[in-house]
């Protein structure tokens, strides 16, 4: 016999990856007695074949966490010709095509997803996939078919030789090796359900079983279109057969609907894999909801019929606009604030938010619906801490009492796991702040907490909106403001797929020149829209400096009364050139305001701050004159 090969090198090459390593037997040695007794019931040809994949040691420890070095240095020292195995589901999935019908398969499917990692088996091919922590893939065995290798299982990693002599061998794309393990793409439901059709195109009768994901995963509808082959057909039924069940269909339509849209797709899927997958998502329903069931024939009684309502009952349910702030933002509604990066349309949202949770006006608008605002932030968590701060400190509201919450981390909406897990959390703090609903969420910025989609895509873009519907604003009847960039071509819109336009209740443009903000309404769908509103950045110095010494500062939004700033202009221009007069009413308006600047100064100067800073809002300056009887 030639030398033996040592498999060391290959092992600390995978450990260097990070993966989870077990050691296997070795076709190189005769099978342990014990196991050809009690593995293989004293059969030794049996033994010899099956020895090469079973395990030495107990590996149940190494599922959850990969071996020590010191556990990988004493293996290799103890068996340093051995085969091995890679723990899966931890880090990786991988697909075992276990003849050359099925690698051909998958190689020719365009419905799967593509991995640029393989191995060549000695009848097949092992295809490496990356864990994914959001959808749980346990391991599933099926003789003679493609394999799922996920939680619970292990494949012969490559360096090992078959009982055959056949060396496991990669088979990689130019650009990726197993040290890029975390760059490999996830399987997704999709491709589980193509290889469960695969599976089940072999058997006679009707399959059964459960393909490990829920229809909760399909949440866009699927249209009803009719598909060829390559177009997603699996991922389609998928899709249909969740939206029936939880319209309360029973098993016999679902199944006639299903048919009868199957036969019109080009070609259809087999009887044995339509089946597989309806059954699929009906007991994975079942077993996410055990408490409720699934009628087998249709009762009428349980699923409501289409129905129409008559033009009066719409009329006497007519009810006013519910703002939350009047005549500018509506309850119940999507709104979108978009500008060019760095135009404060962030400093607007931080402004609204914190309005909305203290019950303060917003620059003279009444704000009719305070309440807790959610604050889904993508990027720049230490200066949002700074921008809050000036915002306490100049507005006179202690924030730490605000049922204001700001998120950790950004989110995922294009990705239906990750936007239940916002709209987890969120009802979490509502259960422990005894159940009061949101008033205002907002999603800042859109390109941050879109997730790894196209925001160009009209599929994704609906993903998107689709999510935050109905997992936020459908769920509290609030207010969601989305923060967004404009496009590149385009200053005057916000960039991305039209679908986006589409879906808004309201759209605000942010426009910023030199100093001066301005907010304008692109879209009001159910109410006038509103003149703009202009603001100042207002220099705000915080309490505290940074290891050099220098002061800290950060920036509010002061509201800017064009009109008014244009009157004094013209007032001051009529002093000089003598072509304007001033009435007495408007005498004594101007002096209520020195007056009321002058006192503003007075006490930020007592509390030894810079009272250049000094601004009077256009509701100070009209109450002071009717207290002095100057106008009504």
């Amino acid at each position: 016999m030639d030398e033996l090969p040592d498999t060391t090198v290959d092992v600390w090459q995978l450990n260097e990856a990070g993966l989870s390593l077990i050691p296997l037997g070795s076709p190189f040695e005769l099978p342990p007695q014990w196991f050809i007794d009690g593995r293989c019931s004293g059969d030794p040809d049996k033994a010899k074949t099956d020895w090469p994949k079973s395990p030495r040691v107990r590996w149940k420890d190494f599922q959850q966490q990969a071996p020590t070095d010191e556990q990988i240095e004493q293996w290799t020292n103890q068996w340093p010709h051995t085969n091995w195995a890679i723990v899966t589901g931890y880090k990786i999935i991988v697909v075992d095509a276990d003849s050359q019908e099925a690698v051909t398969f998958i190689e020719n499917s365009h419905d799967m997803t593509r991995t640029p990692l393989r191995v060549v088996t000695s009848q097949g091919k092992h295809f490496y996939y990356r864990a994914n922590p959001d959808f749980v893939i346990r391991n599933a065995v099926k003789k003679n078919k493609i394999d799922v290798r996920g939680e619970g299982g292990y494949v012969v990693a490559p360096g090992s030789t078959h009982s055959d002599g056949t060396v496991y061998q990669w088979e990689t794309d130019d650009y990726l090796n197993i040290n890029d393990v975390n760059d490999l793409p996830c399987l997704t439901p999709n491709d589980i359900a193509i290889i469960n059709g695969f599976n089940g195109s072999h058997q006679e009768q009707q399959a059964l079983g459960n393909l490990g994901f829920s229809a909760n995963q399909y949440s866009l509808p699927h249209d009803g279109g009719n598909l060829s082959e390559g177009e997603g057909r699996n991922n389609a039924a998928a899709s249909m057969a969740g939206q029936l069940i939880r319209q309360g269909y029973s098993l016999q339509e679902i199944k006639a609907i299903l048919d009868q849209w199957n036969a019109d797709n080009h070609p259809p899927l087999l009887p044995t894999e339509l089946n597989t997958t309806i059954a699929s998502i009906v007991r994975t329903h079942l077993n996410n909801h055990p408490d409720t069931g699934i009628a087998v024939v249709p009762d009428p009684d349980i699923r409501p019929a289409f129905a129409f309502s008559h033009v009066r009952e719409l009329i006497q349910a007519a009810k006013p606009i519910n703002w939350l702030v009047k005549g500018f933002l509506e309850m119940d509604s999507l709104s979108l604030m978009f500008g060019e990066p760095g135009c404060g349309k962030s400093f607007a949202a931080i402004d609204l938010a914190c309005c909305v949770a203290t019950g303060s006006e917003w620059h003279g608008q009444a704000v009719k619906r305070p309440g807790s605002v959610f604050y889904i932030a993508g990027e720049g968590f230490n200066g949002l801490s700074r921008r809050l701060m000036a915002w306490q400190q100049v507005n006179g509201y202690n924030l730490r009492t605000a049922p204001l919450y700001v998120s950790q981390c950004s989110a995922s909406f294009t990705d239906l796991a990750n936007a239940r897990i916002v709209s987890d959390s969120i009802e979490q703090i509502i259960e422990e702040t005894g159940g009061v609903i949101p008033s205002l969420i907002v999603i800042d910025t859109l390109a941050r907490n879109f997730g790894a989609g196209d925001e160009n895509a009209t599929k994704e873009m609906n993903l998107f909106i689709n999510h935050i519907d109905q997992l936020l604003r459908q769920k509290y009847a609030c207010f969601v403001l989305i923060v967004h960039h404009t496009g590149l071509g385009n200053k005057d819109r916000a960039r991305g797929n039209s679908a986006l336009k589409g879906a808004l209740d309201a759209e605000y443009a942010v426009v910023k020149s030199d100093d001066e903000l301005t907010i304008t309404a692109k879209k009001m769908k159910d109410a006038d829209e509103p003149e703009p509103m202009s603001f100042l950045f207002e220099s705000v110095k915080l309490p505290f400096a940074d290891e050099d010494g220098e002061q800290q500062v950060s920036c509010v939004l002061t509201y800017f009364d064009k009109q008014a700033a244009g009157l004094v202009k013209s007032i001051e221009a009529g002093k000089k050139q003598g072509e304007i007069h001033l009435g007495d009413k408007q005498v004594c308006i101007i002096k209520t305001l020195n007056r009321l600047v002058k006192e503003a100064r007075d006490t930020l100067a007592r509390d030894g701050r810079d009272p250049t800073g000094a601004h009077i809002e256009v509701r100070g300056l009209r109450k002071a004159c009717i207290d002095a009887g100057v106008m009504t």
